[in-house]
Parts: C-alpha cells; structure tokens; sequence
C-alpha cells in the first residue's frame, strides 16, 4: 500500500497589513512553490529562445513581479526596496542591495525579512518557523527537493532554522533527526517536524564527485560528518535512503516508504558542476559536455517526491527548487544556466501534468502551485556591444547610452545562444517573476506594494505584465492566509 515561536507573532501580524486576506478562509489543500534560484526575467527569455517554446508556467493567468530584498547584513548594511525610478535612472542601480538566498528563503517561507545568512531566524537572534511547519502541524506532509545540496539555503529552509547557512552538520541533524541542540531552549521545538518531514531529495553524497564517479576518499563536507552518512544507511529516524537511478525512477510509480532521504550518486549539483569550472562568460552552448549518467533529473525527483507525499489524505507542502540556476548565473556560464533553466521548467511541467490528471484526487481546485525565484543573478542583459541589439530608451532622452538603458536578449533561433551579456557575478536587486495557479492564486494580487512602469518594455515583455510587483513574504503571507491553521494563541 501507498504509504514561544516569534514567526507566528509577526506572520500573523504581516496578515493584517493585506486588505482582503482573511486568515480564517478555506485554503489550498496542498501547496508546491517551485523556485529557480536565481532566475530573472532575462533568464527565462534566454531559455525561452534557445528552446524555441515559451516554458509551461508563462501561460498561467496571474504573475506579478516580486521585490526580494532582505533586512540587511549583521555588519550594519540595510536592506532596500525596490525603486522603478533609481531603476530607470542608473544602469547599475540594481547591482546593489540584493539579499543572498538564506534570506531571500525565509521571506519567502516565513513571511519575515531577516539578515542576510539567516535561516529561519530573526535578526534578534529568534528561530522563525515556516508555512512548511504549519503544514507538518495540520497533519500534512512536508518535503524538499533541490538540484543542490539538501543542507544549502533554499532546501535548508524547509526544515531548518540557523544563524548561518555555512553550520551544514547542524542543518543536516535537523533534517536527518529533526532537530539540533542550537534550537533547544529557545522557546523553539519542531523536533520530527511534528512526524511529516516525508521526503528529502537533492544532491550531497559523499561518496561520488561533480562528474558522479566515485572518490577514493568519501568527503562528508555536505552533510556535516561521516556518522550522519551511517545513520541515514542505517534507517535512522524512519528514513529510507536511495541513491541509484533506477531506485529515483521506481520512487515516482506504485509504492513507496513512509519516508525517503534521496541522495544520488554525485556531490555538489547534479549536472551544472560536471567538466569543471570554465571562465566567465563562457559562451560554451548548452550539453556540449556529456551528462552525467546514472544521476536523475529534477522531473524525476519531483514525480518521486509528489508520489511519497501525497500518501496522505490531509494534504502536502512541497518545495522544489532548480538551485544551479544561482550557480551557473554567478559563473556567468549562459549554456549551464541555459540547461538548468530547462531541467527545472521540465520538473513545473512534471507537476502541471500531475495536477492535470487529479491524481490521487489532487488539482487544481485543492492545490496551489508558486513558481518563482529568490532573487536574480548575473545582472544579465542583452549584449550591448553586438550591432542591431534593441534597447529601451528608459530614460526617455532620445538616444541609447549604457549607463541607463537596458538591451534586450536577442532571439538567435531555437538552439542557439541568445545575444546575451553578464553585468556581475553576483545576485542583484532586480525584480524576479512570479506566477501563480490553483487555489488561492489570485490572492497575490492583494498584496500588490507598487508599480514598475517600464517592465513591459525593458525586458521585452508580451501580454499579462502589468508592471505590478509585490514584496516575497506575499508568498507565505498567501499560503498562511488559510491552508495551514497555527494554533490558538499563536
């Protein structure tokens, strides 16, 4: 068969601030936020182009675009919002500012902007608990799935709360026994994640390297240390693990265990880190390196993960996330972020099909399905120094100078590189898109802050964008606005 908390004070509080969000509606039944870290609205044009088909989520009917600042950094820098006018009036307005993804992850799953390197965890030094922990709460399953390792930010926030994204041992004793010593007597305890943390599948095995074969010396970096790796092979705490592709493929069909910590047989990415690191702004086109083999792809782990969860009747929360987008956008290596673009537009199509088939009674009149990002990165434009390129007179002077017009990405045909430039090797403060569809989908646009009045034009936009944005803690704000009840008091 089928087998003392400070984030509900403020998240509670953040509720308030939307007109029309009633936290005592019905809500979704399951919800799936699906984050391409890194991805700005040039990201998804590129692939776009270079796959010759818009991605499966452009034709959902609500999108806005997203602000994703944090609060800052410990060391005194402060977060800013988003400004349409510092935008149009200076090219390298949006170079600074950007929140990192510890951050950008918790806005995103708390509805609390924290400093930079935060996990689930306020700048005062209080641990956050997220959507995801209302969910185990309410009796639903929870999970994560990633094409980086589990113990990074953007996985990590499913389950675990810290000062610094970098304690991976600590991380992964929250992950692997369900809580860790820094977050006893803190008027904190999710140990277990109340019995529903179901499924875990992203890279990080110390056995294999970057090109999934194996190492002559195992190397525990990613999961903190080498008695976790024994734990996990021992069934510690419930878990079965699985590492082989064909065990990943078999996840997705027919039975599965109670609860899955899927690790497959590569370290740090399952395909962005292969061959190497060439340099930047490499114009390499995308798979020129071969694969590597026996790892899954991301569609695979999400039909897996999709088929452990919804064993159960109440509901799931389920994150997904095309992390190597980040990488291959701070490497500057279009071909990679090309590839991983489209290994996690597969995984949304994955799904989109899984809805569309009310499988095991789930749709998209019980669902909730956010594809999003945390942040851009890479600053990535059209390449400017190319003869023909369309820009966008932002500044509405008449003629086109770099310092504050934008080019477009330019269509080079289906399998082909985009005309396409780098401005940075790090996140930036650009707005990201988000799109939304299911239950509660259009609750997004009551948490509309403001209004970019030239989004259409300088990224080249078609119909739908209407230069609306909202903040990130909107997402969690949505999702806590019925589907996970707190308890009373809280």
């Amino acid at each position: 068969m089928k087998i003392k908390v400070a984030a509900a004070v403020a998240l509670l509080a953040s509720l308030s601030l939307i007109p029309g969000i009633d936290a005592g509606r019905p809500g979704a039944k399951n919800v799936i936020l699906m984050i391409s870290d890194g991805q700005g609205f040039n990201t998804v044009r590129a692939t776009e182009y270079y796959a010759g088909r818009k991605a499966v989520y452009e034709s959902f009917e609500h999108r806005w675009a997203m602000q994703t600042h944090s609060s800052g950094h410990a060391n005194g820098y402060t977060g800013r919002p988003y400004d349409p006018a510092a935008m149009a009036a200076d090219f390298n307005y949006a170079k600074n500012g950007a929140t990192d993804s510890a951050a950008a992850a918790t806005a995103l799953v708390t509805g609390v902007k924290v400093f930079d390197n935060q996990i689930n965890f306020t700048p005062g030094g209080a641990p956050l608990e997220s959507l995801f922990e209302h969910a185990a709460r309410a009796g639903k399953s929870i999970g994560a799935v990633s094409s980086v390792p589990f113990t990074h930010a953007t996985p990590a926030s499913v389950y675990g709360h810290n000062r610094s994204r970098m304690n991976y041992s600590d991380l992964a004793k929250e992950a692997i026994y369900g809580s860790h010593p820094g977050t006893h007597n803190a008027g904190y305890d999710a140990r277990n994640h109340h019995g529903k943390l179901k499924v875990i599948l992203a890279p990080g095995n110390p056995e294999y390297d970057n090109d999934a074969g194996r190492r002559s010396l195992p190397s525990y970096g990613l999961i903190g240390e080498e008695a976790h790796w024994r734990d996990l092979a021992a069934g510690t705490n419930g878990w079965t693990l699985i590492s082989t592709l064909a065990e990943f493929e078999a996840l997705g069909r027919g039975d599965t265990p109670d609860k899955v910590f899927g690790i497959p047989h590569v370290y740090e990415t399952l395909q962005q880190r292969r061959g190497g690191r060439a340099p930047r702004n490499d114009k390499t086109p995308p798979y020129a390196t071969p694969a590597n083999s026996g790892v899954p792809d991301l569609a695979t782990m999400t039909r897996g993960a999709l088929n452990v969860l919804d064993n159960n009747p109440a509901g799931f929360a389920l994150m997904i996330e095309g992390g190597a987008v980040d990488w291959a956008n701070h490497d500057n290596h279009a071909g990679r972020m090309i590839e991983e673009q489209l290994d996690f537009n597969r995984a949304v199509e994955a799904v989109v099909e899984y809805l569309d088939r009310n499988t095991e009674g789930n749709n998209w009149n019980n669902t909730l399905l956010v594809v999003t990002a945390d942040h851009e990165c890479g600053y990535l434009w059209g390449d400017g120094r190319v003869e023909g390129t369309t820009y966008f007179d932002v500044n509405g002077n008449g003629t086109f100078d770099h310092g504050v017009d934008y080019a477009h990405v330019k269509d080079n045909g289906a399998g082909r590189l985009p005309g396409l430039w780098y401005h940075s090797g790090n996140h930036s403060n650009s707005l990201v898109p988000l799109y939304a569809r299911g239950a509660g989908s259009e609750l997004f646009e009551r948490c509309v802050i403001g209004v970019e009045p030239n989004l259409r034009k300088i990224y080249d936009l078609g119909e739908g964008w209407t230069g609306k944005f909202i903040d990130n803690t909107c997402v969690a704000r949505v999702v806590e606005s019925g589907s996970f009840p707190r308890r009373g008091g809280e």
